[in-house]
């Protein structure tokens, strides 16, 4: 395929100097790549010691409350409150949790801090642990991926220069028209096809995680096995993309909203009522109130966030 793609190439006066330029901007376009994956670690990092720092003061208001029986003075009813007002900032706890403490703020049940207890806890140790797989641990399988990863904006772009320089070619040697169904198959082909690199390179991209990002994975990786049709023939392109878009259409119903067993508890709404909130908090002494949210040590930026 390469060879015959060079071959059409040869007659035009500068190819070679195109062929480089092409190669150029791949090298540049990896290189990019490579310095945004370092890039977005570092954030990842600097988020999940964040979400530490502030989700463990949290958890030592509850494991205190636990020992005492939820039993405790009106100083540390106003600390549990700041500290969980504070977790409002922790990007990297789940939705869930985030519900679960909202929820809390507005009742101190002593089942729901049990509950929301439990949770957090589970979630400090797996940030815990990403951040000591992140910054210590380095594995073979890893070191890798960190080489491969940044490699997927370059093959997606060299994939859509490839297709869309195939389609062009075959629509000046073939002069296909739109006026009949035979006319109409390499268009679908090409558009199924590009359907396959842009889903393909979500699959290779994507650092969503959870359930949800789950689902988007199966569902990226569906949608790129569909162009194995495309092997049987021309006469298989309808059919790929007929289930492209099927799956395609299907993903808004299965990541549009969270299941009953993604609920912190059965009941439980995503619905606020704001008023509730304000209520709470104005119970909070104005000195307390103005330290709600604990100060953040700054750490020194290094040149790769800017």
């Amino acid at each position: 395929m390469f060879q015959h793609w060079l071959d059409n190439l040869s007659p035009y006066p500068g190819a070679e100097a195109a062929l480089i330029g092409m190669i150029a901007l791949l090298l540049a376009a990896y290189l990019w790549s490579a310095s945004e994956v370092r890039r977005g670690q570092e954030r990842r990092i600097h988020q999940v010691r964040d979400t530490l720092y502030i989700s463990t003061e949290l958890l030592g208001q509850l494991t205190l409350w636990e020992q005492r029986k939820y039993e405790a003075s009106e100083h540390e009813h106003h600390e549990l409150l700041k500290a969980m007002l504070a977790c409002k900032s922790a990007s990297c706890l789940s939705p869930q949790l985030q519900d679960q403490i909202r929820d809390c703020v507005k009742d101190h049940d002593t089942a729901r801090l049990a509950l929301m207890h439990k949770a957090l806890e589970r979630e400090c140790t797996a940030l815990s642990e990403e951040l000591s797989r992140n910054t210590h641990s380095v594995h073979w399988g890893r070191s890798l991926w960190t080489i491969i990863r940044p490699a997927a904006e370059p093959a997606a772009l060299a994939a859509t220069a490839l297709l869309l320089g195939s389609f062009f070619n075959k629509l000046q040697r073939e002069g296909i028209h739109l006026d009949s169904w035979e006319g109409l198959l390499p268009w679908m082909q090409s558009v199924s096809l590009m359907l396959t690199i842009v889903y393909g390179y979500l699959l290779w991209a994507s650092p969503r995680r959870g359930t949800s990002g789950t689902i988007i994975k199966w569902l990226s990786l569906l949608i790129a096995l569909c162009s194995l049709l495309h092997l049987i023939g021309l006469e298989a392109a309808p059919y790929a993309l007929a289930l492209q878009l099927i799956l395609f259409a299907s993903g808004f119903g299965l990541t549009g909203s969270r299941s009953r067993s993604e609920r912190p508890y059965a009941g439980h709404t995503n619905s606020e009522d704001i008023s509730n909130v304000h209520e709470v908090a104005s119970t909070i002494d104005p000195v307390v109130e103005e330290n709600i949210y604990p100060t953040i040590p700054r750490r020194a930026i290094s040149g790769s966030d800017k």
